[in-house]
This record gives C-alpha cells, sequence and structure tokens, in this order.
C-alpha cells in the first residue's frame, strides 16, 4: 500500500501482506485515540504535519517487519499503548521536530489515518 505524508512532500509503502496481516485492509475509519504506553507530564500531542518524514538511505529497507507489524497489530486493538515518538524541535527549518525515536511510529501513525501523534520532547 502506498501512503502520503501529511505535507503531501513523501511517498512510502507498506507491504500489503504486513497490512492485510494486520487486518488493516478491513478497518472501516481511523481507529480510536491513540495513547501513550505510558502516562507521563512530558508527553505532548503533536501534529504530524509538523515532523519532518525521516528518512534512511536508498540502500537500507526503509521497514523492519518485526517492528512495524506490531505496530499495525497495536492500531487494532482497543487498547492500544504505544510509546510517545521522541522528537527534537528544530530552528529555522521548514518542519517544527525531527524524530530521534520512533521512525516506525510516525509512518504507520499516517498510514492509519492519524493527524497527531503522542510525543516528548527533548532538548537538542
Amino acid at each position: 500500500m502506498r501512503f502520503r505524508t501529511p505535507r503531501d512532500d513523501y511517498d512510502f509503502d507498506i507491504p500489503d501482506e504486513w497490512w492485510s496481516f494486520a487486518e488493516l485492509d478491513q478497518l472501516v475509519s481511523t481507529p480510536g485515540p491513540y495513547y501513550p504506553y505510558k502516562s507521563a507530564d512530558a508527553v505532548q500531542i503533536v501534529l504530524l504535519s509538523d515532523i519532518e518524514p525521516p528518512q534512511r538511505s536508498k540502500a537500507i529497507e526503509p521497514f523492519k517487519k518485526y517492528k512495524l507489524v506490531p505496530l499495525l497489530l497495536a492500531f487494532r486493538s482497543p487498547e492500544c499503548g504505544l510509546p510517545p515518538i521522541q522528537l527534537v524541535e528544530l530552528e529555522d527549518a521548514v518542519y517544527r521536530y525531527r524524530v530521534t525515536n520512533g521512525y516506525h511510529r510516525f509512518y504507520s501513525s499516517i498510514a492509519v489515518g492519524y493527524s497527531h501523534a503522542p510525543a516528548v520532547l527533548f532538548p537538542k
């Protein structure tokens, strides 16, 4: 399945087999709220369109099955609890934030239809 980032500036693919295995081909609407797995005062809800799409070298597969499929399954669960995406704030940049930890969470959140995600901001 092919997806686009919120600003329409980057395309990415999730293998159809992974998407089907997680039964997301049967998803009628966006899943319920995306709850971070731990309650933390530092967790903020940020727009995915404010996050710079992280990119890997063209020589590396963009997604690891053992990381992405469990995330996709979690989004189908009514008890979805995932770690927040870890970000740093950018200055004088096109995007407001950069991912430091949460590459797969960023892309899977977009794929299932979220516009926002829980995040923790870290100093530069």
